[in-house]
């Protein structure tokens, strides 16, 4: 079958022509600025990657490491992934970019160090509910725990790493307002970069107390001294990643000072749109705490689940965040200017863009998850089996990775319209469906609690995907059935990309049993079914390939930030 060119008019006047559409300054900005933050981002995803892996290596598919996750992701989900990715998004970066417009730099600085010294308030007070919730925290994530020692156990060593782990809620506030002051200013390298700081010194951390404590400890032998090496090294490594995005606001022309940003009628303008947009990242929180509670009674189970997380936000973090990140400037330029047939192309071309890569991840996800998690499996998680809990959680997380991204990219649409409502009924709907088929994985046993659980979050984010792409309906252009064909042609390439890597694993079969022989031999698959996948898509005369070429060109001439 001759491959279908996919430049007919409809497509060209829809998302422009394969050499045409990287011209626009707006699409080039966009494509350099998504690279900009993609390389970075490979960088700290990969860093967050051996975190992950470290603490399977070192505490293992135990009852301590499925605490230490626990407790350590709270101050993590709550305000950073959540409000640095949501609020600060939704709330700082589009009134910020309208003053640095209007070039009135006294505004953005008052804006700023109003908003940071509004949510360190917040944040303070957060803290100490925090803490005060504790035990009830600790007793809902050892529901599942029947060994009462067991649970008492992790009860007494979640709530005094809790109190070490609560000053990272201050760190990810400054992290998460540095990050945004940046996005504002149209640098995306330093704030997609910081976050490997963090994980590098989590990684020295567990190195350090497997080292001098040993690994795969048990809840009722830690001793004290490993739980302050954890629990305070854990905290330094974030106040470093804090650090370093207070740095890069700073050469952007922005001092972050908290000030009293109540006083300000800008800054309570502004801060009277948390309400909602709490609603959607509180909405969030709940859907992932109760995964911490359902992964938790396994025993391991939140390691290995966890594990599989960072797989299913790979993708999510090195290309549609920074996609997302890129197109909030442009997109709230174009809302500004009132060009709405602009608007919807470019949110379709970031659609389309993103899709290009996470669709065929997501296939590999599905078919490749076994060898992937063993081969990735090191120390305590390896040895002792775990990294088949992390197959399973993986593949069963596959299909979401692409309701992320879609979910992501709809949300981004609005907060450039500065609708921060629309976005948090798409997330009720999302977390009903997830919350309601978390009941049936509670219910499970053993390794099925995990594929429940994966399944239950997968289908979530796609009603979610599906519920914000209804409501965004109005705002994109009336074009032929371009876009369906995009997707169509991603998905047929990445299935037969999936089958090259197969067939690779399978000639590869001979080698020997050893890690390194596992890792050489995912990563040959890997560049197998890469290449496929190109070609595939040169063969259709992608126009995909073309906006990344251009964007690499751009990038290697010294353009991004």
């Amino acid at each position: 079958m001759s491959p279908t060119p996919y430049n007919t008019p409809q497509e060209r006047s829809a998302i422009g022509a394969t050499e045409d559409a990287p011209g626009s300054p707006s699409s080039t900005g966009v494509m350099r600025n998504s690279l900009a933050g993609s390389v970075w981002t490979v960088v700290s995803r990969l860093t967050g990657l051996g975190k992950a892996l470290t603490i399977g290596a070192v505490l293992g598919a135990t009852y301590l490491g499925n605490t230490y996750q626990a407790i350590n992701a709270l101050p993590n989900l709550l305000f950073y992934q959540l409000l640095a990715g949501s609020l600060f998004a939704s709330l700082l970066v589009p009134p910020l970019i309208g003053q640095l417009n209007r070039g009135d730099r006294l505004g953005s600085r008052v804006l700023v160090r109003g908003f940071l010294g509004s949510l360190l308030l917040v944040g303070a007070l957060a803290s100490v509910v925090l803490v005060a919730a504790g035990p009830l925290i600790m007793r809902l994530l050892t529901l599942g725990v029947t060994d009462p020692a067991t649970g008492a156990g992790q009860r007494r060593v979640g709530w005094l790493l809790l109190v070490m782990f609560v000053p990272q809620v201050l760190f990810y506030i400054v992290a998460g307002t540095g990050a945004a002051v940046m996005n504002a200013h149209g640098r995306f390298a330093l704030a997609a970069a910081a976050p490997a700081l963090e994980s590098l010194g989590m990684i020295a951390v567990l190195v350090t107390a497997g080292a001098l404590f040993g690994t795969g400890t048990g809840i009722l032998q830690v001793s004290n001294q490993q739980l302050l090496l954890l629990g305070l090294g854990t905290t330094a490594a974030v106040g470093a990643h804090a650090a370093c995005q207070w740095w890069g606001a700073r050469s952007s022309g922005l001092t972050m000072i908290p000030g009293a940003g109540w006083r300000d009628p800008e800054v309570r303008q502004v801060l009277r749109r948390i309400i909602p947009t709490l609603g959607f990242t509180g909405l969030a929180a709940l859907q992932a705490f109760a995964m911490m509670v359902v992964a938790s009674k396994v025993s391991g189970g939140l390691v290995a689940f966890q594990l599989a997380y960072n797989f299913f936000y790979l993708p999510t973090a090195v290309v549609t965040w920074p996609v997302a990140r890129a197109l909030l400037p442009q997109l709230s330029h174009l809302h500004h200017a009132g060009d709405r047939r602009q608007f919807g192309n470019e949110l379709l071309r970031g659609v389309v863009v993103a899709s290009f890569v996470t669709i065929p991840v997501a296939a590999v996800y599905a078919a490749l998850a076994a060898p992937l998690a063993q081969a990735l499996a090191f120390g305590q998680l390896g040895s002792g089996g775990g990294w088949k809990l992390t197959a399973l959680s993986l593949a069963s997380l596959s299909l979401g990775v692409i309701g992320e991204t879609w979910f992501i990219l709809g949300t981004y649409a609005f907060y450039a319209r500065q609708d921060v409502r629309s976005p948090v009924r798409s997330m009720v709907v999302r977390v009903v469906v997830t919350l309601s088929l978390m009941a049936v994985a509670w219910l499970s046993r053993g390794s099925n609690v995990l594929v429940t659980l994966g399944l239950a979050l997968s289908v979530g984010s796609l009603v979610g995907a599906t519920h914000i792409g209804w409501q965004l309906r109005d705002m994109l252009p009336r074009t032929d059935l371009w876009l369906p064909r995009s997707l169509i042609r991603t998905l047929v390439a990445s299935l037969v990309m999936v089958a090259a890597a197969r067939v690779t694993l399978w000639a590869l079969r001979g080698l020997p049993n050893t890690k390194p022989a596992q890792l050489l031999a995912i990563l040959l698959a890997a560049l197998v079914g890469g290449a496929v996948f190109l070609a595939v898509q040169a063969a259709w005369r992608a126009p995909e390939l073309g906006w990344l070429r251009s964007g690499l060109a751009r990038r290697g001439s010294g353009g991004g930030g």
